[in-house]
């Protein structure tokens, strides 16, 4: 089974469309300084107050990669109508989007750089739902992605019929 077009689409080039993406995309840039990347030590939460509910930080394991919420905000959680807070992606994601955003994180992993992914989101309150995602990377040692910092956004589409 593939997974579906509308679930993850991605963006090297970073065109966001939302400001708040944007934001954090700066910050990261600025912590990161000269190095490749920020490490978590680097990013205040309290510096990206206007973006907190719109926050993710993902604790990545490797050989096996398993990517861990460590941290998702409000404004996602309502959206989604559902808490993944300390719960492992393969926990709760089907296999064939799991495999896709997998892929994306291994993309962003390979390369050392933001990703920004996008595109439809059919969720528990049968709503659909239009997304945009931008997650950085982040590496205490400056070489092995340890985190990744994401923004993530959500637009209201109209129910579908089906």
């Amino acid at each position: 089974m593939t997974t579906p077009d509308f679930w993850v689409k991605t963006d090297p080039e970073l065109n966001c469309r939302d400001p708040k993406l944007l934001e954090i995309l700066d910050y990261w840039r600025r912590k990161r300084g000269d190095r490749a990347m920020p490490a978590r030590r680097d990013i205040d939460p309290l510096d990206l107050r206007s973006q907190l509910g719109n926050l993710v930080l993902v604790d990545v394991e490797h050989q096996p990669l398993r990517l861990k919420y460590r941290l998702i905000g409000t404004k996602i959680t309502q959206a989604m109508r559902r808490d993944f807070t300390g719960r492992y992606y393969d926990e709760v994601y089907p296999p064939e989007l799991l495999e896709s955003i997998n892929d994306s994180f291994r993309w962003m992993f390979a390369h050392r750089l933001p990703l920004r992914s996008h595109g439809e989101a059919f969720y528990p309150d049968k709503n659909y739902y239009e997304y945009e995602a931008l997650n950085m990377p982040l590496s205490e040692d400056g070489e092995t992605i340890n985190m990744v910092l994401g923004g993530l956004v959500f637009q209201l589409k109209s129910k579908q019929s089906g």
